[in-house]
């Protein structure tokens, strides 16, 4: 059963059950000015609350315009009680229940978004971290992909890591092919006494450089007494190094390597020559 009660401070009225009263010994709070009131001393009959308004309307028509009163109206518990809401127009009453939510019952709710937002914000951060370490991992190891043959050089103990890795990638480490840093030193070419048509030519190789460079190929050219090319020959580093050189390794920085070739010129008059390094 429901019955209607008001503020005794704003006189807002309010619909109320039994259930409501018994919860908390009549006491309620006004949802309109916060005051706190016995519900059951403040009852007031239907009739007269249908009269009250119906006296509003009356007025509103002499004043020649029509005014819909609408009373908001809640019944707050302390702490517990639902709310109410009751609208008044001309001679006609409506009356919408609104349930407010416990305050204890209100406290955990916030408590139980802020948990779940919390909850959130430190998932969401850690798929950012996550996401920004495997982006970190990836921008690493494209430039070690790319920077592989420098890394090598500055970091000789990474290459054994990088030739296993590169195994796997069937990709390959190179040496650098610097020929502004290869210079070639004391060269001489002489023909055998003991094999005619056998020329002997001698020379060095010496790497300026501050790390190993790859050996370049040796391009040699003989000409003849009016300094014409009439034999050109290009020697790869396997063919003019020493037997049991690691050709990998390169030549290393400040080192220098001694070339011997032999040449057969057959019947061709050979006087001079012309030496290069190429890659």
């Amino acid at each position: 059963m429901r019955v209607i009660t008001h503020c005794p401070a704003c006189q807002t009225q309010f619909f109320a059950t039994e259930e409501q009263l018994n919860q908390h010994g009549g006491k309620v709070r006004c949802g309109q000015c916060m005051q706190v009131f016995d519900a059951r001393a403040q009852l007031v009959s239907i009739s007269d609350s249908a009269e009250n308004a119906a006296d509003t309307s009356n007025s509103a028509e002499e004043d020649t315009s029509v005014i819909d009163s609408a009373v908001p109206a809640e019944i707050l518990a302390q702490p517990e009680l639902p709310a109410s809401t009751i609208e008044i127009t001309g001679t006609e009453t409506k009356a919408e229940t609104v349930i407010q939510q416990p305050a204890y019952l209100g406290d955990a709710v916030k408590k139980n978004r802020f948990r779940a937002g919390h909850a959130g914000n430190k998932s969401r951060a850690w798929l950012w971290a996550l996401a920004t370490l495997l982006m970190i991992l990836l921008s690493v190891i494209q430039s070690v992909y790319f920077l592989r043959d420098e890394i090598a050089i500055y970091y000789p103990k990474a290459k054994p890591y990088l030739l296993q890795a590169c195994q796997k990638l069937s990709c390959s480490i190179n040496l650098p092919e610097k020929i502004e840093s290869i210079a070639i030193d004391d060269s001489d070419m002489q023909e055998d006494a003991d094999h005619p048509g056998l020329v002997r030519f001698t020379s060095t190789l010496i790497n300026s450089g501050n790390h190993a460079l790859a050996y370049p190929n040796l391009e040699l050219t003989l000409t003849d007494v009016e300094d014409k090319p009439v034999l050109r020959r290009i020697f790869k580093p396997n063919e003019y190094l020493p037997a049991g050189t690691n050709i990998a390794d390169g030549i290393q920085a400040s080192e220098e390597i001694r070339i011997k070739l032999a040449i057969t010129t057959s019947d061709i008059a050979v006087t001079g020559y012309r030496v290069f390094v190429t890659y």
